[in-house]
C-alpha cells in the first residue's frame, strides 16, 4: 500500500493547490488529507504518462484554513485537474461554496462549478446562487480574484446578493446597509467590491426596483449604473433613463440619477429631462431636481456616466412637468415632495406654466396665444396638496391625488387668462371668451376646485382686459373691446360671479389706487 498513498498524497495536493494556495506556495502552505475519508478505489496509468486516480468519500485540509469535501473525486496527475462529484463542500476564511459538482485546474487557480450552485462570504453575508461557476483564486500571477456565474443548463440565471461596506461615518451601532439582490444571465464579481451584471438585469432593494441591459457596481465609489433600457421602480415612482447611476451623497442620503432622456411617473405628475436626480432619506423621496445634463444637478458631473458620449440636442432640451391639464416648463425644476409627499414645484429660469383646464371656452376666432392660460416669470412657484383618499372615493376614485393651491410667478411676470365674456347670453365654446392679460413684478394665482379664484398683481402694473364683440357693437363708439388697466402697486382680480345690487359708487377707471392705498378691485 505504500505506492497507493504516495499517490493519494499526490492527488490531494494537487486538488489542496487549486482550492487553497496558489501553486508557488503550495510548499509553505502545505496541504494533508484528513484522518476521516479518502478511501483510494483505483488507480491507473494510460498511455501518454497520465494517472487516473478514483477516490470515496475525499476530505482534505490545507494549512491555511482550506476544507474539500465530496462524495467521490476523480484525479488527473498529468492536466492537474481534479473533478468532484456529489455533494461538493469548499470551505476557506472567508467563503464558503456547495454544488453538486465541481472541476479544478490546480496548475492555473481555476475551479469550475455546477448544479445547486451555492457560496456565501462569510465576512459580509454577500452570497451567489444558482448557475455555472468559474472561479478565479488569486495568484502571484492575478492580482485580484474573479468569480463569473452564468446561467446553468436548467435555465435558472445566477442570484447575487451583494451586501455594501458600511459607510466611514455610519455608527458603531447602526444598522447594515441593505444588499443589492442582483439576477442577470451573467455575473462577473471581481475582488471584494466590484461585480458587473449583463443580460436582462433585475435589481432590488428594499421596496426599489431596477433594471437595465447591464449594471455595474464599485464598492468604493458605492456607485450602481445600469446601462440601457435603464428604469427604476418603486410604490412612488417610475424613473427611467439612458442611464441610471444609484449612489450615496454627502451626509449618508441616497441618491438616484437617470441620465439623457429621463422620465419620471408618479402620482399625477410627470416630468421628462434631460437629467432627473432623487434625494431619498431611508428610502423614501424628499426632493427631485430636473435639469438639462450641462447643469450642475448634483456634484457628479455627467461625465462618470458610462454612457458619456457626445452631448447631443437632446441633452439641452428644457426640464417639462406636467400634469392633468397643466404644464410647467424651466431652465431648471424641483419637486419638494417630505415623505413622499409633493409640497412644492419650483421651476426657475425662464419659467412658463399653461393651463389647458378651461379649453372647453376656445373658438376658432382666437389666435393661437389665447387659445390656453399660461403664466411667465423668471421663476414660478407651485405650491400642491394632496386630496385625502375619503374625498377622491366621493368623487372618483380615479381622479387625480393633488390639486393646485396657489402659483407665483416673480421677476418679470405675465399672464394671460380667459374667462367667460360679461355678456350673459354668451355660449362657451360657440362666442368668444374675455381675455384678461396683465404684466407686473409679481403674479399669484391663487385656485379653488382647479379654477382660478384670485389673481394679484404687485409691482408696476400693465395690462388690458378684453371683453368681446356685442353684436353691432363694432359701429358703436361708446363700446369699447379694449379695457386698459392703470399703472398699480397692486391688482387683485376676482372671476365674476352672479350680478349683485350695488348702489356705491365705482372707482373711474382712469384712476389708480395711492400708493399704499386699497387696492383695485375689478367689479
Amino acid at each position: 500500500m505504500p505506492r497507493i498513498g504516495r499517490i493519494l498524497r499526490r492527488t490531494l495536493l494537487g486538488a489542496a493547490v487549486a482550492w487553497g494556495v496558489p501553486a508557488s506556495a503550495t510548499a509553505q502552505a502545505g496541504c494533508r488529507y484528513a484522518d476521516d475519508g479518502n478511501d483510494v478505489l483505483n488507480s491507473v496509468s494510460v498511455p501518454g504518462g497520465d494517472r487516473i486516480t478514483y477516490i470515496s468519500n475525499p476530505h482534505f485540509l490545507c494549512e491555511d484554513g482550506v476544507q474539500i469535501w465530496a462524495d467521490s473525486a476523480v484525479a488527473y496527475s498529468t492536466q492537474a485537474m481534479s473533478i468532484l462529484i456529489g455533494s461538493v463542500r469548499y470551505r476557506d476564511r472567508a467563503r464558503e461554496l456547495r454544488s453538486d459538482q465541481a472541476r479544478y485546474f490546480s496548475s492555473v487557480g481555476r475551479l469550475q462549478a455546477q448544479g445547486s450552485l451555492h457560496v456565501t462570504n462569510t465576512e459580509d453575508g454577500s452570497v451567489i446562487e444558482n448557475g455555472d461557476l468559474v472561479y478565479l483564486r488569486e495568484a502571484d500571477y492575478r492580482e485580484e480574484e474573479e468569480m463569473t456565474v452564468t446561467t446553468g443548463r436548467d435555465g435558472i440565471r445566477p442570484r447575487a446578493l451583494v451586501r455594501p461596506e458600511a459607510a466611514d461615518s455610519a455608527a458603531p451601532e447602526a444598522e447594515p446597509p441593505t444588499p443589492y439582490a442582483v439576477v442577470a444571465d451573467k455575473l462577473v464579481l471581481r475582488g471584494a467590491g466590484y461585480f458587473n451584471a449583463t443580460g436582462t438585469v433585475e435589481i432590488q432593494r428594499d421596496s426599489l426596483f431596477a433594471f437595465g441591459d447591464s449594471a455595474e457596481y464599485t464598492e468604493t465609489s458605492d456607485l450602481l449604473v445600469l446601462v440601457g433600457s435603464a428604469r427604476v421602480e418603486s410604490g412612488a415612482y417610475d424613473l427611467v433613463g439612458r442611464t441610471i447611476e444609484i449612489g450615496t451623497a454627502e451626509g449618508g442620503a441616497s441618491e438616484i440619477r437617470a441620465l439623457r432622456d429621463a422620465v419620471l411617473v408618479g402620482d399625477d405628475l410627470r416630468i421628462t429631462a434631460p437629467r432627473i436626480v432623487l434625494h431619498l432619506r431611508d428610502g423614501g423621496l424628499e426632493r427631485l431636481v430636473a435639469v438639462p445634463m450641462l447643469a450642475a444637478a448634483d456634484t457628479t458631473p455627467a461625465a462618470t456616466a458610462p454612457d458619456s458620449t457626445a452631448p447631443d440636442s437632446t441633452d439641452t432640451a428644457r426640464p417639462v412637468a406636467t400634469a392633468e391639464a397643466f404644464e410647467l416648463t424651466a431652465d431648471s425644476i424641483t419637486v419638494e415632495a417630505p415623505a413622499e409627499v409633493v409640497e412644492t414645484i419650483f421651476a426657475a429660469g425662464s419659467a412658463r406654466s399653461v393651463s389647458h383646464a378651461r379649453d372647453s371656452l376656445n373658438v376658432e376666432s382666437l389666435p393661437p396665444l389665447a387659445r390656453y392660460d399660461w403664466l411667465e416669470g423668471d421663476t414660478v412657484v407651485v405650491s400642491v396638496r394632496q386630496l385625502p383618499d375619503s374625498l377622491r372615493a366621493e368623487a372618483d376614485t380615479t381622479a387625480a391625488a393633488y390639486e393646485v393651491e396657489r402659483i407665483v410667478a416673480r421677476v418679470g411676470a405675465r399672464s394671460l387668462y380667459r374667462l367667460p365674456p360679461e355678456d350673459s347670453t354668451a355660449v362657451a365654446g360657440v362666442d368668444p371668451p374675455a381675455v384678461h392679460y396683465v404684466v407686473g413684478n409679481e403674479i399669484t394665482i391663487v385656485m379653488r376646485d382647479g379654477e382660478v379664484e384670485v389673481m394679484e398683481v404687485v409691482g408696476q402694473t400693465q395690462g388690458v382686459h378684453l371683453e368681446p364683440l356685442n353684436p353691432g357693437a363694432a359701429d358703436s363708439p361708446s363700446d369699447s373691446t379694449v379695457t386698459p388697466r392703470p399703472d398699480s402697486t397692486a391688482v387683485t382680480f376676482h372671476q365674476p360671479r352672479a350680478p349683485v345690487p350695488d348702489s356705491s359708487p365705482r372707482r373711474p377707471l382712469g384712476n389708480p389706487p395711492a400708493q399704499g392705498g386699497e387696492p383695485w378691485i375689478r367689479p
